[in-house]
């Protein structure tokens, strides 16, 4: 978001961003052409091995939500046939530069490869389509293509981090995003990226959206805004004069914060913000944990506290100093900095304790049916969950069943608490005209939850359980396949399979499973059914792709489950969780933790990911619920979620054709805080964190 308040106001050049209907595309023309380069695709079908068969995949476009862009890449030169320029001043935008020209914003982008969240910066040459008016000479000239528009002498923080693409993405209230996320664990070092001066700080108080922050004024005139901190560096103040690399203060959650994270802004010659996620990115220091030698010889130490809230003690210096050299400088190079300390965290917000979860019949809560048949694109809507049979009065959390059917166009659904905006995160992606179904956990307010489709489509959400003083855990596995159809018999229509509670893993106490079912060479679309034996079985549309699968958590009762099918086809069933015993998962805001497209994709080589620690997941968390989402490029796959202490099992969480975008919502095992992910064919994945404990 736009962490700044109005009584937090830019120290110069406050920009102003118009976004239009074509900000969902992500990129400048290099990067489509380079994507598309990597996802191979080329539209025609393609043979892969999957769990050892030979498919026909057949191609198709994949849908990416818009809420998570690709990787930002820097600007595209303007296209050398172009026979009209226009030479950017400061404090120009996209919608600036439409009106001075006369031509419409989409086709501005369109004749430069670009996106409303595409940066400008003074000097940059842009192609101007037919039918432009006005051009702008002032002299200067572009830089060479691929510059950017800032370079960064250091890394904003200390690793491990990792950071998307999330610039101009919605926030509440009606911001924009006008700066890149840092996801870090709270007391993790920030840096000054430049030799300059810190022009202004605030404070962390009621109502601020900044909490503790910093912005340093680069000898250029550029600033960069700091927003999130959990305590400052000591003997800093406004007026200090910092090198780049130096401690500035500890990565934290004040403000309008729901998890750890440094926001990071950059407004080049002290203009309008720019994307700064490309130039982030060019110095990328995730992996680096030590810290750079500082001026002082030693690392600050551990702060006891946090800086004291309230106004008054911070005050402003001019945004533009004259520059002025440092007054210490760095030790010379091959100096060893001492032994990280890490700070204690002292973030104001907790990570929530543990629930217990009680199941009971499903209760629909909202079906968009009752309003007119769908859910209009981006909307909120809002869903009342008191009241419902079983759902206990006070109630802080469900979890939902989300369908989708009869999209208008490909997209995803996300779920989370009224009193947030909509978040930058996913838990069931669907396809144009097609339908999708899955399981979350979402947090509860005043007895409600709010629900988005950013695509219009027909959306259900039932209510399969709830928090409560009497139920159960959560205990995640490795996914363990029980079913295989592939070597038991073919699943004919009409036929009807039972599976016994024994070989599903049911422990006595057990009130529901969590578990990923996948569906290969299915005759024609269907409907598959499943539930208890002997009653009525709960149904959902199954597509006729070669490899299609979906996550379910459902009850269970003493006469096993059964399962059939209006067509042919082979079933995988893997169970990924069992609810029962004493080890309480609660909900978790949703929040982004990784996304492989800004990192080279996932492989077969097993690549860890951070949970623990980040946002609201305990530092100590043995279990996480994650939403994964597959977007799979010229191949299909099938991913495997597993602690990275241990391989992963025959077991997958998710499986997809190629050109594909699935989500699934699975509980997983952590090892030192991690899972690890691994892929049979290269695919990009990304995880946002639902739940844990």
């Amino acid at each position: 978001m736009n962490e700044r308040t109005g009584a937090e106001p830019s120290p110069s050049g406050a920009g102003t961003t118009v976004r239009s209907d074509d900000s969902r595309r992500t990129s400048f023309r290099g990067r489509l052409t380079r994507r598309n380069g990597r996802n191979g695709r080329n539209g025609r079908g393609r043979i892969i091995a999957l769990s050892s068969m030979a498919l026909l995949l057949p191609a198709c476009p994949a849908a990416v939500p818009a809420a998570a862009p690709a990787p930002a890449a820097a600007p595209a030169a303007a296209p050398s046939t172009c026979t009209t320029m226009y030479t950017v001043v400061s404090g120009d935008s996209w919608f600036a530069i439409s009106k001075k020209t006369g031509v419409s914003q989409s086709s501005l982008y369109s004749a430069n490869g670009a996106t409303a969240s595409s940066p400008l910066f003074p000097g940059m040459q842009l192609c101007l389509p037919a039918g432009a008016t006005v051009t702008t000479v002032t002299g200067t000239t572009a830089p060479p293509a691929g510059q950017l528009a800032v370079n960064l002498a250091a890394f904003p923080t200390q690793g491990p981090c990792w950071f998307i693409d999330s610039w101009q993405a919605p926030r509440g209230g009606g911001r924009l995003h006008e700066g890149v996320d840092i996801m870090a664990k709270a007391g993790q070092y920030v840096y000054a990226v430049q030799d300059g001066t810190l022009s202004k700080q605030t404070l962390d108080r009621a109502g601020s959206l900044s909490g503790n922050a910093w912005w340093l004024t680069g000898n250029d005139g550029s600033y960069y805004f700091y927003a999130h901190l959990s305590a400052f560096a000591p003997d800093l103040k406004v007026g200090s004069k910092v090198v780049a690399g130096q401690i500035i203060g500890y990565v934290g959650r004040t403000g309008n914060a729901s998890g750890a994270h440094l926001h990071f802004e950059i407004h080049p010659r002290g203009g309008a913000a720019v994307n700064p996620t490309p130039i982030v990115r060019a110095v990328d220091g995730c992996r680096n944990t030590t810290p750079p030698p500082q001026p002082s010889g030693t690392l600050p130490p551990t702060p006891s506290t946090l800086a004291p809230a309230g106004p008054g003690t911070a005050t402003t210096a001019p945004a533009t100093p004259a520059p002025t050299a440092p007054a210490t400088t760095a030790p010379a190079p091959g100096t060893t900095a001492p032994a990280p300390v890490v700070p204690t965290n002292t973030s104001p917000t907790a990570p929530a304790p543990g629930a217990a979860w009680q199941f009971f019949s499903p209760k629909t809560a909202y079906d968009s049916a009752w309003n007119g048949g769908a859910m209009a694109p981006f909307s909120r809507q809002t869903v009342k969950v008191s009241g419902l049979a079983g759902v206990p009065s006070g109630t802080a959390g469900v979890l939902v069943r989300l369908t989708v059917s009869g999209a208008s166009s490909s997209g995803y659904v996300v779920t989370y608490a009224c009193e947030t905006g909509a978040p930058v995160a996913s838990q069931l992606s669907f396809r144009q005209g097609g339908g999708a179904v899955g399981t979350s956990m979402v947090r509860v307010v005043k007895g409600q939850l709010c629900v988005t489709s950013s695509a219009t489509a027909k959306v259900k959400v039932e209510v399969l359980a709830a928090q409560s003083a009497n139920g159960v855990g959560l205990q995640a596995v490795t996914a363990t396949r029980v079913l295989d159809t592939r070597t038991t018999g073919r699943l004919a229509p009409g036929n009807q399979i039972q599976i016994a509670n024994s070989v599903l893993g049911v422990p006595a106490d057990a009130q529901a499973l969590s578990v990923a079912v996948t569906f290969v060479n299915p005759d024609a679309a269907g409907t598959f059914s499943l539930g208890f034996c002997g009653q009525g079985l709960w149904s959902t549309a199954m597509s006729a792709d070669p490899v299609s699968s979906f996550a379910m958590t459902m009850r269970v009762n003493p006469s096993g489950w059964c399962l059939t099918s209006t067509v042919a086809t082979d079933v995988i069933i893997d169970v990924t969780g069992v609810w029962a015993g004493s080890t309480k998962v609660s909900t978790v805001d949703p929040l982004r933790i990784f996304d492989s497209r800004s990192s080279g994709g996932v492989g077969q080589a097993g690549t860890p990911v951070q949970v623990a620690g980040l946002g609201g997941v305990p530092a100590g968390a043995s279990t996480a619920l994650l939403a994964i989402t597959l977007v799979t490029g010229g191949g299909g796959t099938s991913v495997f979620a597993y602690p990275c202490n241990e391989g992963p099992t025959s077991g997958s969480v998710i499986a997809a054709v190629p050109n594909r975008v699935t989500t699934a919502v699975v509980p997983v095992r952590l090892s030192g805080g991690q899972v690890c992910l691994r892929s049979i064919n290269p695919a990009d994945v990304i995880i946002d964190v639902v739940g844990a404990g």
